[in-house]
């Protein structure tokens, strides 16, 4: 398929809103960033510049956290309930309705308890 002209500004916009709502909604949106960088890039060789460049950055890798709320709570000897509270301290995140905790960040906290 191939895209140009008014389709492509459109297809943009919408890999630019489907990036917001994901961010918003605490779920990866890393794909739907990418894809948006490329449109920007498909937009700018064909002399479409009126995207701005701030409005998009590079995707980055970033490490998601593994470590699910319920775990957490088996490992610190808490119940789940003090584990979701504890999550954010942890730099945890809510994805898809679950706290998730990055194990590095667990294995700090339980060796500073000791």
């Amino acid at each position: 398929m191939v895209l140009s002209g008014p389709a492509l500004r459109a297809a943009l916009e919408c890999a630019l809103i489907a990036v917001k709502h994901r961010k918003w909604g605490g779920v990866p949106y890393q794909k739907y960033e990418a894809l948006a960088c490329e449109l920007a890039a498909a937009m700018a060789v064909a002399g479409h510049s009126d995207v701005r460049s701030s409005a998009i950055s590079k995707a980055v890798a970033v490490e998601q956290p593994t470590v699910p709320a319920d775990e957490v709570a088996a490992r610190l000897h808490i119940s789940d309930r003090q584990a979701r509270r504890l999550a954010p301290r942890l730099g945890g995140r809510k994805i898809a309705g679950r706290w998730f905790v990055d194990e590095t960040a667990l294995r700090e906290h339980i060796e500073g308890r000791l």
